[in-house]
């Protein structure tokens, strides 16, 4: 019997569909921090040296056009609330600003600086209170989508593990068919079709519609 069956294929389809449920509102939420975040945290990480560097010419220190924030590492942080947020300087154009560590991170609050421009900030340092409470609600809101979207994955892959065929799993689930892709779903549309006129067997070189037919024939003309 013609049926759609689930391959591994198949089953892999469905669950990148599956996560693509959450996916652009979890991206979302991590492309929309609160916008005085990257300019706050320079302001504070070069309280004291700010000035000096601006003061100074172009190219005198290295620059940077956005805020990569990996989190905060420090004894009562507890680093699985941490999740990048990258974030321009706010501003109607591009604004480079200068930074330049002099081998001392802990002067500006920072406890690991990359090579391109991420960091990681001091959780001890008493400067970024304010902004560890606000960092740490964002990145609830989106540890939270992520749980939900744990959940909801795992659930439809107990639904397409359940069965080996889709027809069943949809009867169990109807919903699952918004995560089948299209060109399963019209093979599907197209099996549920010929049930529906009658479900007949088909046999290679015989069309059984035409000796239906002529066998009708026979018997109204008296032929049998």
């Amino acid at each position: 019997m013609a049926t759609v069956r689930f391959s591994d294929e198949l089953r892999s389809r469905i669950r990148r569909k599956a996560s693509d449920v959450f996916d652009k509102r979890i991206q979302k939420e991590r492309d929309n921090p609160p916008k005085n975040w990257a300019g706050n945290i320079y302001d504070l990480m070069f309280k004291d040296t700010k000035d000096q560097m601006d003061a100074l010419p172009d190219g005198y220190f290295n620059t940077m056009d956005d805020m990569d924030l990996s989190g905060f590492q420090g004894k009562d942080w507890d680093s699985a609330i941490n999740g990048g947020v990258d974030m321009p300087f706010p501003g109607d154009e591009v604004r480079k600003v200068p930074y330049d560590w002099a081998e001392n991170k802990e002067a500006h609050g920072v406890h690991r600086a990359g090579s391109y421009g991420g960091f990681t900030l001091n959780a001890d340092d008493p400067r970024w209170d304010t902004l560890k409470a606000e960092y740490k609600v964002f990145c609830l809101k989106v540890h939270k989508l992520e749980q939900e979207q744990a959940v909801f994955i795992d659930g439809v892959d107990k639904v397409i593990n359940a069965y080996s065929t889709l027809a069943p799993a949809l009867k169990a689930w109807p919903p699952l068919w918004d995560l089948v892709p299209s060109d399963k779903q019209e093979k599907h549309k197209e099996i549920v079709e010929r049930r529906k006129r009658g479900d007949k067997p088909e046999i290679e070189g015989v069309n059984l519609d035409d000796m239906t037919a002529i066998s009708t024939m026979a018997k109204l003309t008296g032929g049998s």
